[in-house]
């Protein structure tokens, strides 16, 4: 017989292996829109299936988990930020002799600014609403 407990932890599962199919099988047949809307989908059940549990009373998360979050949240921005600035040192200097670095160099240096700009903006936000 299977616990409540562990049917609140089967029941995101099974959401989310559903929605891995569904993405597997839009990707597959290349259809960006079929894989968005698996996406949008699965984060939608996912959110309602939370919002119920919570106004059922259950305790999701507490201030042990959110700390949890919080730090491995900021470690893994470190080591993304990290793995970045070395991929953009690695494509530019493969860039100096080989042109086809080129997408791959823009596209690090993208995501690195991106990463470093929204870091700073939710930064500045925080340190103002807190």
């Amino acid at each position: 017989m299977v616990r409540k407990m562990d049917r609140i932890k089967v029941v995101p599962l099974l959401i989310v292996m559903g929605m891995g199919a569904f993405l597997g099988w839009a990707v597959g047949r290349g259809s960006f829109p079929l894989a968005m809307t698996a996406f949008a989908l699965g984060v939608l059940l996912l959110n309602g299936y939370f919002t119920v549990l919570r106004r059922r009373g259950h305790v999701l998360e507490d201030e042990r988990t959110i700390r949890i979050e919080e730090i491995s949240a900021r470690r893994t921005l470190q080591v993304l930020s990290l793995v970045l600035a070395i991929s953009v040192i690695y494509f530019a200097t493969r860039f100096r002799t080989d042109q086809s670095y080129r997408n791959l160099m823009v596209f690090s240096d993208i995501l690195l600014f991106a990463l470093m700009f929204l870091h700073l903006v939710f930064r500045g936000y925080y340190s103002k609403v807190m």
